[in-house]
């Protein structure tokens, strides 16, 4: 994916403003939960009441839920959250196995490639987990299981080689990445309404910029040598299989 991804634009409608959008800029979209959100400004050339009231919207977009949900919406939300914190975690011990497997073997470069993969992914589930907080959602009851199978994933495959390592990434990156496009389009219906609780575009812009990430660590293991793997086809169509049936689990576990 190309660096624009590191320049990203958050709207908020407030209810409470009537007709006034109000335009806050960030390097990243899940950077409004880090603790300098508070803090930041709207912009150079804002005035201070403007300033304000970005910050107003901001605090309420990162500590406050929508109280107007059906129970299907709120289901999704949940179920959104509840999958994507579960991923999350399922990567970070994709690539703790991974650099596990490569520190063992000495290889210095591919160990420092999915560190930099790994504390990406480091972010995302602590972003995922305030979102997790803050939208009161059960997590997966199947935290150890995704635990063990992920380093064990990474591990299995970091010891085969860096090409059966980089094979394994793509497969991930290129089935979450596909999901996340999936989750954007089943949140459109509570984004594109009059006055939409600030919370779901922010989470909207998250989903993307997550998206956005995973398919740079896609290009990143092709560029690798991904597809040169031995037996390429059918570790990916595995992998590929078992990350949709750990999905539809989570869903609902």
């Amino acid at each position: 994916m190309s660096s624009s991804i590191l320049s990203r634009s958050i709207f908020f409608t407030s209810s409470s403003r009537a007709s006034s959008s109000l335009f806050i800029s960030r390097n990243l979209s899940s950077h409004a939960y880090l603790p300098s959100s508070s803090s930041s400004q709207a912009g150079p050339s804002s005035t201070s009441s403007t300033t304000s009231a970005a910050t107003d919207i901001l605090i309420e977009a990162t500590t406050t839920t929508p109280n107007n949900l059906t129970i299907e919406q709120k289901q999704l939300i949940d179920s959104i959250i509840r999958v994507d914190q579960a991923g999350e975690l399922g990567a970070n011990w994709i690539y703790r196995g991974q650099k596990w497997a490569m520190d063992l073997k000495g290889d210095k470069e591919t160990s420092k490639q999915v560190e930099e993969m790994w504390e990406n992914e480091r972010h995302h589930l602590n972003i995922l987990s305030k979102l997790q907080n803050q939208h009161k959602v059960r997590p997966t009851l199947l935290y150890p299981l995704w635990q063990v199978m992920a380093f064990g994933l990474g591990a299995s495959t970091g010891l085969l080689s860096k090409e059966a390592a980089m094979a394994c990434t793509e497969a991930v990156e290129t089935v979450i990445g596909e999901h996340y496009d999936d989750q954007l389009k089943s949140i459109q219906n509570l984004i594109n309404v009059e006055n939409p609780h600030p919370s779901l575009p922010l989470m909207a812009n998250i989903l993307k910029e997550f998206r956005d990430d995973e398919l740079e660590h896609l290009d990143t293991a092709v560029e690798e040598g991904a597809q040169k793997a031995p037996g390429h086809s059918l570790l990916s169509a595995i992998i590929g299989v078992g990350c949709k049936v750990a999905i539809k689990v989570c869903e609902k576990v």
